[in-house]
């Protein structure tokens, strides 16, 4: 049996690599087919989280909302992270329903669509963060050398994000519902996940709440690698680390078992 399984899961991403030519379409579509018919194009990818900072700017450090020094920089390093795992719950989940019509004319591996949804919206989080790190640079904030780490919680986060689009965009084919009320949900992720506020700043059964939600592993992460500048401590990083183990077992099962039935259900 796991021999067998083996040659599944090899013959399976040989099938992906030959379709690498759909999955680069794909990616290039979903980058510059938002701003196709705009003047500047590809470079509101750039224009957009520069204005974003430039607001977090004036309201956490002009206007002294904030506490916490520095709090704008705060927000935005985890602010693009949170964006990219949000919107592929929301919009992720529908991925296969909106390319119904490539589904229904050629085969490809179906989940290039999920592929290239998620490395898409990876591509312009790590856009952001070319803006963040500008902006620390030009501030004067100090980097610390943990920031070396970001990549590595980058890519774990970046398989749980593709897991639970496997399993979302799977599920959402057979019941349309699905993206309705993940799209209700992420408003609770907002104020559940620790973003604008620090998780010491909350306690009693919130704070509970709080390291329920998936999310706070990988935004407390990388706060304490970019803001903070340690290392962040064992449990989180078991976390970062266990939870895509998770999403991707379940969410290529639950695909796998599904995708049969995607072109009859479209």
């Amino acid at each position: 049996m796991d021999g067998c399984e083996t040659i599944d899961i090899s013959n399976h991403l040989r099938e992906i690599y030959e379709s690498r030519n759909i999955l680069h379409s794909l990616i290039i579509k979903n980058l510059f087919g938002r701003y196709r018919n705009t003047y500047f194009g590809f470079a509101w990818h750039f224009f957009t989280p520069a204005i974003m900072m430039l607001v977090y700017f004036f309201a956490f450090t002009q206007l002294r909302t904030a506490q916490l020094d520095n709090f704008w920089i705060y927000l935005g390093s985890g602010l693009f992270p949170f964006t990219f795992m949000v919107t592929n719950l929301t919009g992720g989940s529908g991925t296969i329903v909106s390319n119904s019509g490539m589904i229904k004319k050629m085969y490809f591996p179906r989940e290039i669509l999920v592929l290239s949804q998620v490395i898409s919206t990876f591509i312009i989080m790590l856009l952001g963060y070319v803006i963040i790190v500008i902006a620390m640079v030009i501030t004067g904030f100090e980097l610390s050398i943990t920031i070396l780490l970001l990549p590595i919680i980058f890519l774990l986060m970046f398989l749980f994000v593709y897991g639970y689009t496997l399993l979302f965009s799977s599920i959402a084919v057979y019941s349309r519902d699905l993206q309705y009320f993940l799209s209700s949900i992420s408003i609770v992720f907002i104020f559940m996940t620790p973003m604008y506020f620090t998780v010491d700043s909350v306690a009693g059964p919130l704070s509970t709440l709080i390291w329920f939600n998936p999310f706070t592993y990988y935004i407390e992460s990388i706060h304490q690698l970019v803001f903070f500048g340690i290392v962040p401590d064992l449990g989180l990083l078991a976390m970062c680390l266990l939870l895509p183990m998770i999403s991707m077992v379940v969410g290529q099962y639950v695909f796998n078992r599904l995708k049969k039935g995607f072109a009859e259900r479209l």
